[in-house]
């Protein structure tokens, strides 16, 4: 990359239009839209807001594509409601522009952590349910292009009909993915009040195949295996390489002689984003980052993985495999 003043303007435009679409999210406007089109009027008295703002703020969304305007009246386009608005269109990222959001106001922080080497922002998923729902909102709205491939990639290293550990599975769309291609029995481990919030909020209470378990891998033990395979998507960024040979030692012994470890990260060195990334793990974790292929592989030997394969979902995010000696 070369900056010149035009790419400076783009970055600062791009950050513009990204908080605009993020802030519609947040508030929700686009959410409101789906319920029924209206009038800058009409909407700013269904939501409570002022009709000013509303009337600024629409056309410019119109600009962008994600809404439209038709004699006074605006609607949600077609791309609108599928990627910002109907979270069960399979192509839902809204919630991930609301959680961008707060990752943005952390950011206005950086040159506090640059001189303190200190999170400036953790965030409060395990401590506050409004965190909890924020966050999981966030990982619930990864489109399908992104599970599926990950899953298949897993599955394609696996026995028929396997047994799968879903380690900090969230809302369940991994799992669910895994059960609709064939597993037969799958486990989501997380925090004891992430999974109470999942188990209602994303319908995963009663799912045939799906057990629910609770617990902290970073102090408990994990669920009781044999297990076929083991997905730990992203989660190691956000811990010190000891904490995860540590975690990778725990998956190892859960899992069954010639079992799969998949891990879903953004390997920094192939991924774009990835050292971008380990900024904000800087901002909200003690002691996260992003990792090499290199270490992965360390880690993956350390604990007793061979046959070591890294695959891209996309050029951003990588599934890295290893197979139990």
């Amino acid at each position: 990359m070369h900056p010149t003043p035009e790419t400076l303007n783009t970055w600062r435009d791009h950050g513009e239009l990204a908080v605009l679409v993020a802030v519609a999210v947040e508030t929700g406007l686009f959410r409101e839209l789906l319920a029924g089109p209206a009038d800058p009027q009409t909407l700013a008295g269904r939501m409570g807001f002022a009709p000013r703002a509303v009337r600024i703020v629409l056309p410019a969304l119109a600009e962008l594509g994600v809404v439209e305007e038709r004699d006074g009246v605006f609607s949600l386009t077609a791309d609108g409601r599928a990627l910002l608005a109907d979270r069960d269109s399979g192509r839902y990222m809204g919630g991930g522009f609301a959680l961008w959001l707060e990752t943005l106001r952390a950011m206005t922080r950086l040159p506090e952590a640059l001189r303190t080497g200190e999170p400036v922002a953790k965030r409060e998923r395990t401590t506050s349910p409004e965190g909890i729902a924020r966050f999981m909102a966030g990982m619930a709205s990864r489109p399908r292009e992104q599970v599926e491939p990950a899953v298949e990639i897993a599955l394609a290293r696996a026995p028929a009909a396997p047994r799968v550990l879903d380690v900090g599975g969230g809302p369940g769309l991994y799992a669910r993915e895994f059960l609709r291609r064939g597993a037969s029995h799958v486990t989501l481990y997380d925090r004891p009040e992430t999974v109470d919030h999942v188990a209602e909020a994303y319908g995963l209470k009663g799912v045939e195949g799906l057990e629910l378990a609770r617990g902290d891998f970073l102090v408990d033990p994990l669920p009781e295996g044999p297990f076929d395979v083991v997905l730990i998507s992203n989660v190691l960024h956000m811990y010190s390489p000891d904490q995860n040979l540590e975690l990778l030692r725990k998956a190892g012994a859960v899992l069954r002689p010639g079992g799969v470890v998949a891990i879903g990260e953004m390997v920094r060195g192939r991924s774009p984003r990835a050292a971008r990334f380990a900024i904000i793990m800087l901002l909200r974790t003690d002691a996260g980052d992003t990792y090499t292929e290199a270490e992965y592989r360390e880690w993956l030997e350390r604990a007793g993985f061979g046959e070591v394969e890294v695959d891209d979902i996309d050029p951003e995010r990588q599934v890295i495999t290893g197979v139990k000696r």
